[in-house]
């Protein structure tokens, strides 16, 4: 049974990574890939030609720069891609970790791989849950790898851009990592996306690495981290049981709100799914909506779901979004920093979620107290970083 992010009216329809916004914003005229793009899909060019011509992310002359901030950003994107550089190169490599699926067995031909104590779908299971977590995840979750949540060509890198995807992984782990709440509520300034980046970096990492160790206890493991995608993380991190889509487009965490990001591991080995949960989230959305009255991009729809390639959701409007993005030099953030589920996870927010989960009843009596406690349009506040980056804007 396929898992539902809002609801499951007809056959979900694959997507293509090269439609994404971030694929399209590295297109650079004159090249094949950008020739062979705006072919088939005439229709973004205008767009997204304005777009390009904005700054990029983190660049001086943005409306949110800090210099010492962005160049944390810079840095910390830039390392992750040369990982995932490496992790990619090393798996093309005859002899080494290649095969159709992605990464395979890493141990060399005359080195027999590791061993769990029984081997059995518990052990794996167990093991695969512990070591998430030792590796810095704040939550794991086991999901089938339904194929219509794997891209069906690449747009990320752009050495890769239209590669067919060929990935019969059975199953995928999920791990989330949580973003610190002082920045998340600093959104759209820059310490925001500074811990943004920081955030993926430790989700590389850590899936880069439960992978590898996979790999060595002889199944085959590929990693999916920002920019080196071959599948779609929200809808499997609602099948692992971990939260539901929202409003925004984002996982919002069944604990942690929606200021979380996403690493997958996509596997042969033998796990144990866990059941797709109900939570109550995306019906406090329908009543909630304080993600889109706060959208400066006004990106987010304010109305009821619709179906988008055989899923109901809310279409957000990324080439919007993702302009405003261009326009800020940040990642923006506000719609998770005025989401009512983007508290602590203390006992009185505990509660409120407790009550979401098995009613609809109070969820106006709830968006009432959010907005007279938190402020129906909270302004940002942005904590120092590292004692850097406050000098006063261009």
């Amino acid at each position: 049974m396929r898992p539902a992010v809002l609801g499951n009216p007809g056959p979900w329809e694959p997507y293509d990574e090269r439609d994404t916004v971030f694929a399209r914003a590295r297109l650079a005229a004159g090249t094949d890939a950008h020739a062979d793009y705006y072919a088939r899909r005439p229709e973004w060019r205008e767009g997204d030609d304005r777009t390009r011509r904005l700054r990029t992310l983190a660049a001086p002359g943005t409306q949110r720069y800090r210099a010492g901030e962005a160049v944390l950003v810079e840095a910390l994107f830039e390392a992750s891609d040369l990982v995932a550089e490496a992790v990619e190169a090393a798996g093309d490599a005859p002899g080494a970790m290649g095969t159709p699926d992605g990464l395979g067995p890493a141990s060399a031909a005359d080195t027999p791989p590791h061993r769990l104590a029984d081997g059995g779908p518990e052990a794996v299971t167990r093991y695969v849950r512990e070591a998430a977590r030792f590796l810095g995840a704040d939550d794991v979750g086991v999901a089938p790898l339904d194929p219509a949540f794997v891209y069906t060509h690449r747009g990320r890198p752009l050495a890769r851009h239209g590669e067919p995807v060929t990935l019969s992984h059975p199953r995928a782990v999920v791990l989330v990592f949580a973003m610190r709440g002082d920045y998340v509520l600093a959104g759209p300034e820059m310490v925001s996306a500074a811990e943004t980046a920081r955030v993926y970096q430790v989700a590389a990492a850590a899936s880069h690495t439960l992978a590898a160790a996979l790999r060595r206890l002889g199944f085959a493991a590929r990693a999916h981290v920002d920019s080196n995608y071959l599948v779609i993380c929200p809808p499997l991190a609602v099948a692992a049981g971990l939260g539901e889509l929202g409003r925004n487009g984002f996982l919002v965490h069944k604990r942690l709100g929606p200021g979380v990001r996403l690493g997958v591991v996509t596997t042969d080995a033998p796990l144990r799914a866990d059941a797709e949960g109900g939570w109550g989230i995306a019906a406090f959305c329908r009543t909630c909506a304080k993600c889109a009255r706060n959208c400066p991009a006004d990106a987010i729809p304010a109305g009821d779901t619709t179906v988008v390639r055989g899923a109901e959701k809310w279409p957000l409007d990324a080439t919007k979004c993702y302009h405003y993005w261009r326009t800020q030099g940040t990642d923006c953030g506000v719609c998770i920093r005025s989401c009512p589920f983007a508290k602590p996870d203390a006992p009185l927010h505990r509660l409120v979620r407790w009550i979401v989960a098995r009613t609809t009843l109070l969820d106006r009596f709830l968006l009432w107290a959010d907005d007279l406690v938190y402020g129906a349009a909270a302004p940002p506040k942005a904590p120092p970083l590292l004692g850097i980056g406050r000098e006063e804007r261009p």
